[in-house]
């Protein structure tokens, strides 16, 4: 499990253990490139069969980053990474690159409480993110809860944003992802129905991928357990899930008002 802050350890990084597994590795993110954004994330993620879940720096989205919060368009400010969707002109590489750094982080059993300010270039505070990580088994596998708040740090409403809210039509991705490791023989489905075509930008209460990875069959449940964004979907161009919070168009986060979205996540073998 993630170390409890104790000498010569640091709460920010460490392993995710369930029922004596490594099933993940939470990493501060300071090593990345600035144009990949450096920020937190989880990564490799695996199945309690060792099957690897998750992909690093994938050549076709270096900035792609395991399972965490990556935001296009912070008040102007890209916290993806990548190149930035300009209305009008398409994407264009700049210097917008923005930072999230763990400004204290504390482990408690199976259990990470973070908080993680995200800054622009320059390093003015752009928002305050609460993160909190849960682990544990479930009757198929084991699950995770990831909850993210998020906070004005001011006295005015900080803007979020993506290419869909800036009139790219089904782009409107942006906050809780999960880039796939290379996989094959995909099944994407909601309740509604199964397919990229049928998911993509669809309102469900949950979304499972089931895949073939290095190593294994393995399935995956993501369930939205507070508010219903559409659910961003990838398989021909490159495998992965992830949930909008700006799809047409922009939220924002108001002062004394957190924006919270919370997941559980169940991986499962076979």
């Amino acid at each position: 499990m993630v170390t409890d802050g104790a000498a010569g350890s640091d709460p920010a990084r460490g392993p995710l253990e369930v029922t004596g597994a490594r099933v993940g590795e939470v990493l501060d993110g300071a090593d990345l490139p600035q144009a990949c954004v450096p920020r937190p994330f989880l990564h490799p993620v695996r199945t309690l069969g060792g099957v690897v879940l998750t992909d690093r720096h994938p050549d076709d989205h270096p900035w792609h980053s395991g399972l965490a919060v990556a935001l296009p368009d912070v008040d102007g400010v890209n916290c993806w990474g990548g190149p930035t969707f300009v209305p009008g002109a398409g994407y264009r590489w700049r210097d917008d690159h923005g930072t999230a750094t763990v400004a204290s982080a504390a482990s408690d059993g199976p259990r990470l409480r973070s908080e993680v300010d995200w800054h622009d270039p320059g390093g003015r505070l752009l928002l305050h993110e609460d993160r909190t990580l849960e682990w544990g088994a479930a009757p198929d596998g084991w699950q995770l809860l990831w909850t993210s708040s998020f906070r004005a740090p001011g006295d005015r409403p900080v803007e979020l944003g993506s290419p869909g809210s800036h009139g790219r039509a089904g782009a409107g991705y942006g906050g809780w992802f999960l880039r796939f490791a290379r996989c094959t023989d995909v099944v994407v489905r909601t309740p509604d129905g199964a397919g990229e075509d049928r998911v993509h930008g669809s309102v469900t209460p949950w979304i499972a991928w089931t895949g073939s990875f290095d190593g294994g069959r393995a399935h995956v449940l993501v369930e939205a357990l507070d508010h219903r964004d559409p659910w961003f979907v990838r398989v021909a161009e490159y495998p992965a899930i992830g949930s909008a919070l700006a799809w047409r168009s922009p939220v924002l986060v108001r002062p004394d008002e957190p924006l919270v979205r919370s997941f559980r996540v169940t991986v499962s073998d076979g």
